[in-house]
């Protein structure tokens, strides 16, 4: 909205120049966008503001509604003048029903519709002063008719249209739906095919104006017009808005509409511009106008307590002041209800004023926002306790990083071939049991995944086509699964990628490619991060396996995951080096079955005494179950055992596997001699040959 001072003024007399009337405004809550100077026809200078106004300020996109905002600022009084009893005394004697009628079929969308006839008019060039006030504003001038509409708009902000009356056909006005497939030419020239959902403004046969929103090409005001019909109503601004956005026809009209318009200036607005038109364009104006408003609005009220007004604001402003604050910005104040309720009336042209907390916000812009009083919020601060479950999961993501691993995050959704190749991951579910989205964005993300492994494996494709030589990467992340009653399950879930080879260094071999043992150590790691002892059981029945080289993984009896290597017809589909080490592991189960409370222990005083055991055992025995048996013979003393070493090949009997354990031994009163370790060593010996048939390797 563009303001000319000078025109301004003619409203409220104020000596501010335009930087000080900006941020006057600027303070109050309208935004001054621009400034500039325009030049007018005769060369004379003007100053012109431009306002934003949010939608909720719709009052003032017109020179009344900003000169009561200037008002009120500055405390001067508005001029406004009032153009109805001027208007009974300029009527002529014939009566305007004679010649107009109007039919409002849509009362619910057309609030208010009144029309005045003007008669034997002499459409022309507008004066100078009138088109130096839409000069300044950025509107053109088209004649002293249409420009009177223009002018009345930004005085009143109130939309106007005049129609062109010999154009009309019938005497009846019709305010109704659009026809289906109905035509209409704006007067921008767009060519519209109309719906039911329009609201039209029409003659006896067609359509004449897309209500609130533009008339139409077949009935504007020319040279040869001599009648006009001099409309003003009000029409509901969502259908405003629909209309305008459907259609993609925007104006000046619909955009005040669209904010809300004052009810009661349709008419005042439409008694200014008809005496105007009288004035500039000659004619006699028809006895009587066609006021068409099938529901009067009431005059609405709302209730201000003192005491809220100041907790919302945090200040202490007085009675006085606050009365002073409302009858400023024309609010109509009643006497205070127990000394501390306001009831105040709203005037028809502020619509959205509808709550104490509007009416608070209009005290705190007029007594000024600059004088609400800072203070730091009071409240206790708690601080924030991370769940058991929070917790485990950031101690397993920094033990992975430190190992070299990478966090990748990947989608949820897979397709439905990789959704099949691994529903067996944490479930014995079938293929129709698949969790599948209704609505998904590709067929490749319409399921949501049983397993992390599809999209590790997707990550681990892309590293590798980028040339990278290894690839170390896990991710915690939700799959989705069926229970036993078939009903939808989701769970946490860590899992882990290794594949490729070594990076070259002092202490590993150049070129080895990473195996099961690697990962292990890494699984064994976890393990002990979260005090947890996995125990190694038989792979179970996972395709994408292999069974050879593959564990199942249990905690407390339970079932929590496997670890081993990716089948050779996994591999080759994907394109895979050829050992892809993964694990996956249930992260909710592991959490269930984490200790209740954190035992310590005294650093030992006594220094450990190391043996190394390696032994030849059949390929079916796993580690763990070796592990066991030597924790079982070792007794108090054996502290830790840890597998170091893996072999199996030609020199090593068929069936058969190299297990090398280094195994520490600790007490914590003494410092052990070699008498107390070696029977407790043989121990071990004789019990994994008796029980699981292993044999020394010298």
């Amino acid at each position: 909205m563009k303001i000319q001072l000078d025109w301004l003024r003619e409203y409220v007399d104020f000596d501010l120049s335009a930087e000080e009337l900006g941020h006057l405004l600027t303070m109050a809550g309208l935004e001054i966008e621009a400034q500039e100077t325009v030049e007018l026809s005769d060369g004379t200078k003007t100053e012109v503001l431009e306002l934003n106004v949010t939608p909720n300020r719709g009052y003032c996109l017109n020179y009344f509604g900003v000169a009561r905002e200037v008002a009120g600022l500055i405390g001067k009084s508005f001029k406004r003048p009032d153009y109805e009893a001027e208007l009974e005394k300029s009527w002529g004697t014939d009566s305007v029903e004679e010649v107009l009628n109007v039919d409002n079929r849509e009362p619910a969308l057309c609030l208010r519709y009144s029309g005045i006839v003007i008669e034997n008019i002499k459409p022309g060039p507008s004066p100078k002063w009138l088109v130096d006030r839409l000069t300044a504003i950025g509107l053109r001038s088209v004649n002293n008719v249409v420009d009177i509409t223009n002018f009345v708009l930004m005085e009143y902000g109130q939309p106007l249209h005049a129609f062109d009356k010999d154009s009309l056909e019938g005497s009846s006005i019709t305010v109704r739906r659009g026809k289906a497939g109905e035509a209409f030419t704006s007067i921008d020239g767009s060519d519209l095919k109309l719906d039911q959902d329009a609201l039209v403004i029409a003659d006896a046969n067609k359509a004449v104006a897309l209500a609130g929103i533009m008339g139409g090409a077949n009935s504007q005001v020319t040279e040869s017009t001599r009648h006009i019909v001099l409309e003003s109503a009000s029409f509901n601004s969502v259908m405003v808005r629909k209309g305008s956005k459907k259609y993609g026809v925007r104006s000046d009209s619909s955009i005040r509409f669209e904010r809300g318009v004052d009810i009661q200036g349709v008419v005042s607005a439409q008694a200014r511009a008809a005496l105007l038109i009288r004035k500039l364009a000659g004619g006699t104006i028809r006895k009587g106008r066609i006021d068409v408003y099938p529901t009067p609005q009431p005059i609405r009220s709302v209730s201000l307590r003192v005491s809220r007004l100041n907790e919302v604001l945090g200040c202490s402003l007085s009675v006085d002041r606050i009365e002073d604050c409302l009858s400023r910005l024309a609010l109509n104040v009643s006497t205070l209800k127990d000394d501390e309720t306001f009831d105040v009336e709203i005037p028809s042209t502020r619509p959205f004023l509808t709550r104490e907390i509007d009416l608070i916000e209009e005290v705190a812009r007029l007594n000024g926002f600059d004088k609400i009083r800072v203070t730091s919020p009071s409240a206790r601060i708690s601080p924030v306790r991370s769940t058991p479950k929070q917790s485990a999961v950031c101690s397993v993501k920094s033990l992975l990083s430190g190992m070299g691993f990478s966090e990748v995050i990947t989608y949820s959704f897979i397709d439905a071939a990789g959704a099949k190749k691994f529903q067996s991951a944490f479930s014995t579910a079938v293929e129709a049991d698949a969790i599948s989205l209704n609505n998904p964005i590709s067929t490749d993300m319409g399921i949501m995944r049983p397993s992390l492994l599809p999209g590790l494996i997707q990550s681990a494709i892309r590293n590798f086509s980028k040339g990278q030589k290894h690839v170390r990467i896990f991710e915690f992340g939700n799959v989705f699964m069926r229970g036993k009653q078939g009903e939808r399950e989701e769970r946490m879930v860590v899992s882990a990628f290794v594949s490729g080879v070594h990076e070259n260094n002092v202490w590993e071999q150049t070129g080895k490619s990473y195996d099961y043992f690697d990962l292990k150590g890494s699984l064994d790691s976890v393990g002990r991060c979260l005090k947890l002892k996995l125990i190694e059981q038989p792979e179970l029945e996972r395709s994408f396996m292999l069974k050879s080289r593959s564990v199942g993984l249990t905690v407390d009896a339970q079932d929590c995951g496997y670890l081993g290597e990716l089948s050779p017809g996994i591999v080759r589909q994907y394109e895979l080096p050829r050992h892809c080490v993964v694990f996956e592991l249930d992260f909710d189960r592991l959490v269930h079955a984490l200790p209740k409370q954190a035992k310590f222990s005294p650093l030992p005083r006594f220094p450990e005494t190391f043996r190394d055991i390696s032994i030849l055992i059949d390929k079916a025995v796993t580690s763990g179950q070796v592990i066991d048996k030597i924790n079982q013979a070792g007794g108090p003393l054996l502290r830790k055992v840890e597998l170091y070493d893996h072999f199996e090949g030609d020199k090593i009997q068929e069936g058969k596997k190299s297990l090398t354990y280094a195994l520490a031994f600790q007490s914590s009163d003494r410092t052990l001699a070699d008498e107390e370790v070696n029977p407790v060593f043989e121990k071990i010996v004789k019990t994994l040959s008796s029980q699981l048939g292993a044999m020394l390797r010298e």
